[in-house]
Formats: structure tokens, C-alpha cells, sequence
């Protein structure tokens, strides 16, 4: 019941108030939408934790009193205070290594805000077109409705059969049921709009396709991709971290320090000294050094890969746009000119045209319409994802 009731207060508000741009509206999924405030919390917990774990241990300490024979050595108490460490560059490493994850993490963070951007905009243009479809429909079942009148005039008359006048109702209902199911599309796209924006209700919402959008030229599109695609960035940071991993598993092969102080009373004598110590790492496994070197250079080549395949798959995407461009733009000229679409309910009235020959050219002319529309949202949504390869999206 809540959702049929922002349901309707987000048509009501799309129809009166002041027109809201696209921009507006992604700025506010922006702002609003809960996939993207749980994605910002996650970056700051991963912040977090890339500053962990890059210390020395903790110091430990231990006090021991021990019971014994007072007519032999009596009480014996011990106090001891220990440091365990490595050698500077372990820390540095390890630092550096947890760095570049966390950028990995924030360009991770980066394309999935991209996708859901993409998402909105997807969103919106298919309203776009839902209400190009409904002006359409609208505009049909008026006709229909005309058509079904004018059968009516000749049937009475005598000169329209009863199957000819039934085959006109059935057009009319038909028109009908396209418009039903169009506002049941629009109904349930604009609820999935209303929940990309955090289910706050948005005023004066005016959905068209939005302006100002150009296609970019490929040479640049290509020769920023390094620069601008998230994707390609986290195998760049990941090759690097597998080169800083070797630095790292190189000085976690080196031995480790541990230095401290002890405490000793025993025959109330109080004994007092340091402590030191060294760990030589003899026995641990040194194929991680090996397994590190080897993770460095297939992240190399792994690179190369990835960047020659998104560029394909980039380039691909660009040429299917243009395509889908070209048809828009002859079947937006044609679609266009004056009297292409005209109403030969007129010509029917006064028998220049038959019903046949009606329903035909009407039925050639919808089908025209409809593929135009089908071909326009296409060109839209590749648009759209293209752009989230281009960092000016």
C-alpha cells in the first residue's frame, strides 16, 4: 500500500511542478541512492583497514611469583618485558602493498558506481520512450476510435459488412490493450526509478531524452582508456602490488629481532638484565618469494591482456553506436517530414480507400513508428554506455 501510494504521488509530481532536467535527477541518485552510500561506507572501512597490521607487535610482559620452601630459597618473583620486530623495510613494505589495495579497492568502488549510473540513466530513457510509446497509443486509440465510428455510419447504412465493422472493434480493443500494458510498464519502471533514488520522491520530472549528448571520437575514447576505465586501472595498481609483494615477501624472508628486560628475586637477591634475541627464518617455506615473483610477471602480461581486450570490446561497442546512429538519424528525416503519417480516416470516410487498404498502411506506418522508437532507446543506451568509459560521464 506505501508503494502504490509513492506511486502515485511520483506520477502526480511528474505531471505538475516545475520540470526537472536529467542532470538533476542524476545528481540526486547520486546523492540518494542506497547502493552508492553503502559502497562510500565500504571504502572508509577499507581504509581503515589498509592502515592495520603495518606496526611492530605488541610489547609483551609477564610477571611470575612463584611459592617455595622458606627454609630453602624462599619466594622467587619474575618480571620480564620483551619486543619482537623485523626490520624496518618489512613495515614499509607491507604498508605500500596494503596502499595499493585500497586504490584497488577505490577503483573497484569507481565502476560499480559507473554500472549503477548506467543503471539510472537506462531508467530513464526507457520512461522516455514509455511516454513517446504512450503519446502514440493515446494518439491511436483516438483513431481507432474514429474508425470504429465510421464502420458504424456505413454498417448502419448497408454498406459496411458485419465482419468488416467486428474487425474494426477488435482494432479498437487492440489499441486499448497496447495502452493498458504501456502504463503498466510505465508504473512499474518508475517505482524501479523511485528505488535508484532512495525512494524519495522527486517534483516535476520531465522525461525526454536528455540533450547535449555527443558522441565521443574513437582515437580519443581509446587513447584514454587507460586513464579513464576503472577496470583497466585495477589491473595496472593490481601489477604493481604483485611487484611491491616480492619487496615484501623478500624482507619477510629476512630474520626478526626481539629485545627486552628481565626481572629476577630469588634468596633476596634481585638479578636484573637485558634480553635479546634473533630469529633466523631457516626452516620457512622460501617458495613464497618464488610463488611472489612469478604472480609479478603474469600480472604483467596479464595487463597487456586485459587492456587489449577492453579496447576490442570498447571499439565494438562504438561501432555498433554509429550504426544504431545512422538508422536514428534517416528514420528520424523521414519520420519527420510533414504529411508522412498522415490520417486516412478522411480518405476512408468518403470510400477513396478501402478498410483493407486502411489497416495496412496504417499497420505499415506502426510498425515504422514503433521500430523508430526501439531504434532511438537503443542508440540512447549504448550512449549512455559508452560513457561510462569516458570520465567526463
Amino acid at each position: 500500500m506505501k508503494k502504490f501510494i509513492k506511486l502515485i504521488l511520483f506520477l502526480s509530481v511528474s505531471i505538475v511542478g516545475f520540470g526537472q532536467s536529467f542532470d538533476s535527477f542524476m545528481q540526486n541518485v547520486e546523492q540518494n541512492n542506497p547502493a552508492l552510500i553503502a559502497l562510500h561506507k565500504w571504502l572508509e572501512a577499507e581504509e581503515t583497514k589498509a592502515k592495520t597490521g603495518i606496526y611492530p607487535d605488541n610489547p609483551a610482559i609477564s610477571y611470575n611469583y612463584l611459592w617455595g620452601n622458606p627454609v630453602a630459597i624462599g619466594n622467587q618473583q619474575e618480571l620480564e618485558v620483551s619486543q619482537s620486530f623485523k626490520l624496518p623495510g618489512y613495515y614499509t613494505s607491507k604498508a605500500d602493498v596494503q596502499k595499493l589495495n585500497f586504490r584497488q579497492m577505490q577503483a573497484l568502488a569507481e565502476k560499480e558506481k559507473r554500472e549503477i549510473m548506467h543503471s539510472a540513466r537506462v531508467a530513464w530513457l526507457s520512461l522516455a520512450r514509455l511516454k513517446r510509446q504512450e503519446d502514440l497509443s493515446n494518439s491511436r486509440s483516438k483513431d481507432a476510435e474514429k474508425l470504429v465510428a465510421i464502420m458504424r455510419e456505413g454498417f448502419e447504412a448497408g454498406e459496411i459488412t458485419k465482419p468488416a465493422f467486428d474487425k474494426a472493434i477488435i482494432y479498437s480493443l487492440g489499441n486499448q490493450a497496447e495502452g493498458q500494458k504501456i502504463r503498466s510498464e510505465i508504473e512499474v519502471q518508475t517505482l524501479y526509478l523511485l528505488q535508484l533514488n532512495g525512494n524519495i520522491l522527486l517534483e516535476g520530472l520531465t522525461f525526454d531524452y536528455p540533450s547535449g549528448w555527443e558522441v565521443p571520437a574513437l582515437d580519443e575514447l581509446l587513447g584514454n582508456l587507460a586513464e579513464n576505465s576503472p577496470e583497466l586501472l585495477m589491473v595496472q595498481i593490481g601489477a604493481q602490488k604483485a611487484e611491491n609483494e616480492v619487496k615484501h615477501q623478500f624482507m619477510s624472508g629476512l630474520p626478526s629481532f626481539e629485545a627486552g628486560y628481565k626481572s629476577e628475586t630469588i634468596l633476596d637477591q634481585k638479578l636484573q638484565g637485558f634480553h635479546a634475541g634473533i630469529s633466523i627464518p631457516l626452516w620457512q617455506n622460501r617458495n613464497n618469494l618464488t610463488h611472489a615473483k612469478l604472480h609479478a610477471e603474469w600480472s604483467k602480461a596479464s595487463q597487456l591482456q586485459h587492456e587489449s581486450e577492453l579496447r576490442v570490446q570498447v571499439s565494438a561497442l562504438y561501432h555498433e553506436l554509429m550504426s544504431f546512429k545512422t538508422s536514428y538519424e534517416q528514420m528520424k528525416l523521414i519520420l519527420g517530414e510533414p504529411g508522412i503519417l498522415k490520417n486516412n480516416l478522411e480518405l476512408l470516410r468518403t470510400g477513396h480507400i478501402t478498410f483493407i487498404e486502411y489497416l495496412l498502411e496504417t499497420n505499415l506506418i506502426r510498425e515504422a513508428e514503433n521500430q523508430f522508437l526501439q531504434t532511438e532507446f537503443a542508440y540512447y543506451e549504448l550512449l549512455s554506455k559508452l560513457k561510462t568509459y569516458d570520465q567526463k560521464e
